[in-house]
Order: C-alpha cells, then sequence, then structure tokens
C-alpha cells in the first residue's frame, strides 16, 4: 500500500478519504432557500422605507433632502458644555451638584415646539423676488425663535413623503387648492405642531396667554383662528391625516378654493381672534397699508422690501409698548466701573431708537392702538444701582468677573492676595444690585438662588438680558455680537450711529472718544450714586485706563473669542510690596474663593448665554441641510 503524503494528498484524494457528494435532495433544498432569500430582499428594497414614527417614507434618491418628523419628548442629547442641566438648579452653588468649580447648573432646557410654515420653490422667480422672500423667511424664522418656538421651513420633499400624497396626485384640483393640500400634506408628515403661512408673526408679550398655550406644545383639537384665515392652525397628527383624507375623498374637490370648503365645519374648533398675531395678507395690506398695496402692485419685489422693513418695525414697536417704563441698565460701583456698562448703555440706545418704516407711526394689525415709537418722546433709559422687579421695565445687567471688579474698584493691574481679603468687602456685585429687594442683611448664599430665578425663571427671564463684563456684544469678534441679540430680542437692532459712537470703531483712539462720549451723556446719570459718592463724568484718560484694566482682567481669565477659558499661562509678578512672588493664576483664585456669590452669578449668566447661543447654532446648522438641497432652491434664509 502506497505510504500517505500530507503535501500531495489532500482530503477526498486518497483512497481512505473518499469525498461526499450531497444528494440531490439537498441541492433542491439549498436552491430552493436562496431563492427564497433574494426574493424577501428584493421585496425589502422595492417596498416604501418606514420613518422615524412609522409612517412609509418613500425613497427619492435625487430629490431635495426632506425633513424627519420631531424626536419624542422624552430623547435627549449629549454635548460637551460646560454646564449642566439639573432641576436642583436653584441650588446655591454648583459645585455642590456636580463636583466641578466650573460647570454651573443650568434649568433643564424649555421644549421648543415646532411651528412649520411653507414655502414652494417650484417654478421659476425674479432673483431679486426671490431674495426679498428670504428676507421675509428670516424675520419669521428670527421672530417665532424669540418667542420660544422652534420655526421650520418646509417643501415639497416633506409632502412627497406623506402617504397621502399617491391618492393627492391623482385628484385634479385648481392650482390655488393644490398648493394649499401640498403644504398640508408637509404639516401631516411632520405631525403634531403648529402650521403658519410666513407673512405671520407674533406681536404680543412672551407672557400672552395664547403664545403660552401654543408653546406647551399639546394641541387636542384641530383649531383655527378667527381673523387668520388659513394662515393659522394648530392641532395633533391624527386631526390633521383626518381632514386631509376627508378633503381628498370630497366630491366637491374639483370646483373648491380652499380645504376649508372640503371638511364639515365641525372638523375644526374656532378659537377668538387672537391679540397677539399679525397676519400682513393681501386683504390686510389693501385695507390697512394701501402704500405697501401699491408697491407689489409695481414692482413685486420692492414691494416684499417695504412690507419686510414695515413688519420689522412692528416687531420692534410691540417690544416698546411691552415695556412702557422703559430699559434699566444696572449701573453697581458706577463711580469706578463705567466701562463695564458702555456696552449696555450702545445697545439700550439702538433699542429705544425708532426703527425706519415706509408707513411711519403705523400699528401692527392686531394692535391698532398702539403707542407709535417716537423720536421726540423715547422710552425713558434708567441707570440705577438696584434691580427692580417689574413686568413693565426691562433691565440689561452686566456682570464682571470678580477679578474684573476688584481691578476697576482698586484702579490697578496688580491684586494681591491680602489686599483681596483685607479690603474688599465680600460679593459686592451681587450685594449691591439686590439691596432693595433682600435688604443688607442676606448673605451671598440666600442672595445667588434670588438671582438665578431673575435669571431663568419662566416668569423673568424674559424681561431682562443678561451679559458678561468680558464679552462685549458690540464687537463683531465676540461671541456674543449684535446679530446674536437680534435673534434674543426677534427683530434686526437699529444701528445707534452718531458723529461720534459709530460702530464698530477700528481706530482704537476714536473708540476711546466714542465711549468717554456716551459714558458721558448726562440724562444717563444722576448727580452721585446711591452710596452717596459723586459721580463724575470721565475724561478720554480715565476712560482709556479702564479700558486698559478691562483688558488686563480678560488676558489674566484667558477667555477666547468664543468665550471659552482657555489655559493658564503660569505669569508670575511680584506683589504691590515687591516681596513674594505669585502667579495671577493664585490671585485669581483668591479672589473667586472671597466672593463665592458673585463668582457663581458671573458662571451662571456666561454658562445661561453661551447654552442659548449653542442652541440656536444647532438648530440654524440643522435646518441649513434642507435649505432645498444644500442652499440651493430656497436661497440663503439664514442670517449672514
Amino acid at each position: 500500500m502506497p505510504r500517505y503524503n500530507a503535501k500531495a494528498n489532500k482530503p477526498g484524494q486518497y483512497p481512505a478519504y473518499p469525498q461526499r457528494r450531497p444528494s440531490p435532495k439537498k441541492i433542491w433544498s439549498y436552491t430552493a432557500a436562496a431563492g427564497c432569500l433574494i426574493l424577501i430582499l428584493l421585496a425589502f428594497t422595492s417596498s416604501p422605507v418606514p420613518n422615524a414614527n412609522g409612517a412609509a417614507q418613500h425613497l427619492h434618491p435625487f430629490g431635495p433632502t426632506a425633513h424627519q418628523p420631531p424626536p419624542e419628548r422624552n430623547s435627549t442629547r449629549s454635548g460637551e458644555a460646560r454646564w449642566y442641566n439639573h432641576w436642583k438648579w436653584l441650588n446655591p452653588f454648583s459645585d455642590s451638584i456636580t463636583d466641578d468649580d466650573s460647570r454651573s447648573v443650568l434649568p433643564p432646557p424649555r421644549e421648543r415646539p415646532p411651528i412649520y410654515a411653507f414655502y414652494d420653490t417650484d417654478g421659476e422667480k425674479d432673483e431679486k423676488v426671490k431674495a426679498a422672500e428670504n428676507t421675509l423667511l428670516l424675520i419669521w424664522r428670527r421672530a417665532w425663535w424669540a418667542q420660544g418656538f422652534r420655526p421650520v421651513i418646509l417643501g415639497k420633499a416633506e409632502a412627497m413623503n406623506n402617504p397621502l400624497y399617491e391618492r393627492f396626485q391623482v385628484r385634479k384640483t385648481e392650482r390655488a387648492l393644490g398648493t394649499e393640500l401640498i403644504r398640508w400634506l408637509a404639516w401631516g408628515q411632520m405631525g403634531t405642531g403648529i402650521l403658519s403661512n410666513w407673512l405671520v408673526l407674533p406681536m404680543g408679550p412672551y407672557d400672552d396667554h395664547l403664545l403660552s398655550f401654543l408653546r406647551r406644545g399639546e394641541y387636542p383639537k384641530l383649531t383655527r383662528y378667527e381673523g387668520l384665515g388659513g394662515g393659522f392652525f394648530s392641532g395633533d397628527k391624527a386631526s390633521i391625516e383626518a381632514a386631509l383624507a376627508q378633503a381628498l375623498d370630497s366630491t366637491d374637490l374639483k370646483d373648491s378654493k380652499s380645504l376649508l370648503e372640503l371638511v364639515p365645519s365641525k372638523t375644526f374648533a374656532v378659537d377668538p381672534k387672537p391679540s397677539s398675531i399679525a397676519f400682513y395678507d393681501s386683504s390686510t395690506l389693501a385695507d390697512q397699508y394701501k402704500p405697501i398695496s401699491a408697491s407689489l402692485t409695481d414692482s413685486k419685489a420692492d414691494g416684499l422690501l417695504d412690507l419686510s422693513e414695515l413688519i420689522t418695525s412692528h416687531l420692534h414697536l410691540t417690544f416698546l409698548n411691552t415695556f412702557p417704563s422703559g430699559i434699566s441698565i444696572l449701573t453697581p460701583h458706577r463711580s469706578r466701573s463705567l466701562i463695564i456698562q458702555y456696552p449696555a448703555i450702545t445697545l439700550a440706545k439702538a433699542l429705544i431708537t425708532c426703527p425706519s418704516s415706509p408707513i411711519p407711526a403705523s400699528c401692527p394689525p392686531n394692535n391698532p392702538k398702539c403707542i407709535p415709537c417716537s423720536s421726540m418722546r423715547p422710552l425713558p433709559l434708567k441707570t440705577p444701582e438696584v434691580y427692580t422687579n417689574a413686568s413693565t421695565l426691562f433691565t440689561i445687567g452686566t456682570l464682571p468677573h470678580p477679578y474684573s471688579l476688584a481691578s476697576l474698584l482698586a484702579k490697578t493691574k496688580t491684586l494681591s492676595i491680602p489686599h483681596v481679603r483685607r479690603n474688599t468687602a465680600r460679593d459686592p456685585w451681587l450685594t449691591s444690585v439686590t439691596l432693595e429687594t433682600l435688604g443688607p442683611l442676606l448673605s451671598g448664599y440666600d442672595r445667588i438662588v434670588s438671582f438665578k430665578e431673575i435669571v431663568a425663571s419662566k416668569t423673568s427671564f424674559s424681561r431682562g438680558l443678561w451679559l458678561v463684563a468680558e464679552e462685549s456684544p458690540v464687537e463683531e469678534s465676540s461671541a456674543l455680537n449684535r446679530r446674536e441679540l437680534e435673534w434674543h430680542f426677534g427683530f434686526a437692532i437699529p444701528a445707534y450711529n452718531t458723529s461720534t459712537t459709530a460702530l464698530p470703531l477700528s481706530n482704537p483712539e476714536l473708540k476711546t472718544s466714542a465711549i468717554t462720549a456716551a459714558l458721558a451723556d448726562p440724562q444717563l446719570y444722576p448727580a452721585s450714586s446711591d452710596d452717596g459718592e459723586k459721580v463724575e463724568s470721565l475724561g478720554e484718560k480715565e476712560v482709556r485706563h479702564q479700558r486698559e484694566l478691562l483688558a488686563h482682567s480678560v488676558s489674566v481669565l484667558d477667555l477666547d473669542r468664543t468665550g471659552k477659558m482657555g489655559k493658564w499661562k503660569g505669569r508670575r509678578r511680584s506683589d504691590n510690596k515687591g516681596g513674594e512672588v505669585v502667579s495671577e493664576e493664585r490671585v485669581r483664585d483668591a479672589t473667586e474663593a472671597w466672593h463665592l456669590a458673585d463668582t457663581e452669578a458671573w458662571r451662571f449668566v456666561r454658562a445661561w448665554g453661551a447654552r442659548g447661543r449653542l442652541e440656536r447654532k444647532r438648530w440654524e446648522d440643522e435646518e441649513r441641510r434642507f435649505a432645498g438641497g444644500g442652499g440651493e432652491g430656497w436661497g440663503r434664509w439664514f442670517d449672514r
């Protein structure tokens, strides 16, 4: 018998290991299983793809990107940020919860219910008309965002994903009704929310009853509103789909011009005409704003630009009428820290400046008895050292870091630990601001809780704007510039320009002159401060010195342009007596430890503002993907 060679012989080649062939029955079984698997794969790939809500979503690989329905309420997102969202945010000191001195505890973010507007990109449009419409879309988005909503602009792509779209395609309708049904199909695909025309805008206070109800995001009935026609609806997904199905099954579909004509009257709950929502439709323009209507007839592009200017002026006027008592600029320790208030003063003067309007002294359509803006009787500006809790008064507060305030009060860059502990009172900023409301006996531990409620509670956060002195809102390079502030207020802020205060100013000397002129306004400051110290107008030399002190404090804190705290450089210097060599880091840490409540307030306000900016940026980045599929079609309806 021949020897077995492992290299020359493989299993199945040697007589002892004969190769076994499958039987014909097994071959047939394997073939049938492979065929079934192929059929299953073909059936799956040809069927509609379910979306997040389980509804069928047909694939359109070459069409524009479509929005997905909003996620469920209990979904969360994680991100790298120096704050922690927790319901125990009113705890006096955040580090007792986070175990991190630099992380602030903020209240959980408020849910922003979606509000949808449909913008039709089909058909050719003049570039000027398209640009004017994009301006109006930006105004619409900014106004509703400031009121606590999440504005979303829909297109035909969302309507095509609706399962009822196939039924709509086989029906013949008038062009106007077809556009309205596509608008409703897009809304039905997104689900529960608000459907708005992009010429419907909020023109009322933040705490208005209707706006507060809509912000809850719960709409038990499909509702329309008197005086708004087909421009504004709210409802849940089931009611929207039921109304759409009734309309598409109606025998009068071919001859009707509106969806309201196709469904029974009991389909909608009808609410009274809202006092806080304005609709600039064609009938309103022809009745109340005839110059705009005539301009639209002559040139649609020019008429839309005039309309956008009119709407912006009405949004600004609504703000001025909401706070008839004026704007309060908190100025504690004003005799030595006036430089901190310059951004707030510039902003406040811009807010009380009457906006330009194609129809001066006109009122919003929902408030014909408004008080028109007048340059002869501007909204009063107040500069108290204490906070006043009033619903008719808007407050702008600028918080300096304890190191910055200590440097300004001492009028020196070279702070020392003994000076901080022996010559400075604890928590001077917070104590001064809350002195009238809380009295002189409470500690910083008690004051910080009340201050957090002023900044972030549901009842008062819309009546104020809180800034940190180290992040100027008037600098274009700042994380909080004027454009960001416009999203806070909901309208474009007029530029406050005179011969000496034009912004931005690149020349440092010209900017020093502008700041000196702004701070020397006698109408802003009384003859003496609340502590009895005489307030004198600052000269350019003093303004320049305070600017240098504040700039040095920013460098010590090492804040970059995005407002993030950088790494310490390890700078070292001698103390005031020329003896012990100390690092500025130790002085900063000692200042924060000595003024715990002021430090907590500064970090809280800084984190509160940063979270709001981050929330808007993420929303804008998300919506940018749907702007006509990469920015084309719908144009740039984003702020630039």
